[in-house]
């Protein structure tokens, strides 16, 4: 279809399509995604970053562990060369710490009931990701990462009352 030459009035067009799905049967629900994943270039695993960011963070870790090493030393050196008409003095540096750390919390209860869960969601997450990373979860059985989340929740609930009674006790 021509527009004429001599047309100067707005034209509106309307587009229009069509869409067909047609489910194959010969694919398996478990292979559906390979013929997009292989037909996906660049997919290695870039080997030259993990490192870089792994020599990062090791080189950023250092450094922060040193000048903690730096101050540590320097406040053990003068704790040392205090002279007794000094007791008296105020405490300076880590000794200031020393108040806090050996202070009992307020809510003891509390942060061992958090510390107990914390441990149960932690070794629950890390067992699951291990088993998928295994290919025990696979997606094909549907409802397998939920049973096994659960089961283990359940399972780990020992090991979290040990480590929840553990830590009011102390």
């Amino acid at each position: 279809m021509e527009i004429p030459g001599e047309y100067t009035d707005k034209l509106n067009i309307t587009y229009t399509y069509s869409v067909k799905f047609e489910e194959s049967k010969n694919i398996k629900w478990a292979s559906r995604w390979d013929y997009i994943l292989e037909s996906m270039p660049h997919t290695n695993i870039q080997w030259f970053s993990i490192m870089n960011s792994f020599v990062i963070v090791l080189f950023l870790s250092g450094m922060v562990a040193m000048i903690i090493l730096r101050t540590l030393h320097r406040d053990i050196v003068r704790y040392n060369h205090m002279n007794a008409s000094e007791d008296n003095q105020e405490e300076f540096g880590w000794k200031l710490v020393h108040g806090d750390v050996f202070r009992p919390p307020r809510n003891g209860m509390l942060l061992s009931v958090f510390l107990g869960q914390g441990i149960q969601v932690l070794i629950m997450t890390l067992i699951t990701l291990f088993l998928a990373c295994l290919g025990f979860l696979s997606p094909a059985n549907r409802g397998a990462l939920m049973t096994c989340t659960v089961v283990l929740w359940v399972l780990l609930g020992t090991p979290a009352g040990y480590v929840s009674a553990k830590m009011y006790k102390t």
